[in-house]
Formats: structure tokens, sequence, C-alpha cells
């Protein structure tokens, strides 16, 4: 009886590791979670803590140009300015997420 346990422990285990490291991650919600409340929904950063904190706008076709891929992961891990750092919050996948994200506002 106890190997049979243990062969059962093993394999939802298992299974719940595989479904966990399958899962895509929701750039989307990431960013309402973590971004919005001060660039906005819209990553024009319209609202009042994107004006208090004087927050990026991510609509700004010259921000876009400006900034590569590695320069916006930079600015996630490091957090520029009043902006907190992600760099420990957030894993790889969910930081390309976020990219990615910002990226669409730019209609890249």
């Amino acid at each position: 009886m106890p190997r049979l346990f243990v062969r059962r422990a093993l394999f939802g285990a298992t299974l719940l590791l595989t479904t966990a490291a399958g899962a895509a991650v929701d750039g989307p919600a990431l960013y309402k979670e973590h971004c919005a409340k001060c660039h906005a929904e819209t990553g024009q950063a319209d609202n009042w803590r994107g004006y208090l904190y004087f927050a990026r706008n991510f609509t700004s076709p010259a921000w876009q140009k400006k900034m590569s891929d590695n320069d916006i992961l930079e600015q996630i891990n490091d957090g520029p300015r009043i902006m907190p750092p992600f760099r420990d919050t957030l894993n790889s996948e969910q930081k390309a997420a976020l990219i990615k994200v910002i990226r669409g506002f730019g209609g890249r």
C-alpha cells in the first residue's frame, strides 16, 4: 500500500509541475496587475498616478523606436525613477509577456 501511495503522489506532483510549466503567461493580466495603475490600461499613462509620477507613455512612437526590448527589460528589472524593480518579482516568461504587451501599444 505505501508504494501505491508514493506512486500516486509522484504522479500528482509531476502532473502539477508539468501543468504549471506549460501554462501560458497572460501578458495583459500581468500588465493590468503590475503596470496599469501608473501607465493606464491604454498605455498612455493618462491617469492620476501616471501624471503624478511622470509615467512613461507606451504609445509614443518616438519612445517605441528609441527603446530596444533589452532596454525595456532593463527598466522592468531595475525600475526607473519611482517605479519598483521587478527583477525578483517576475520570471523571464512574465517579463517577456510584458514586453510584448508594451510593444503592442506601439503597434509592433
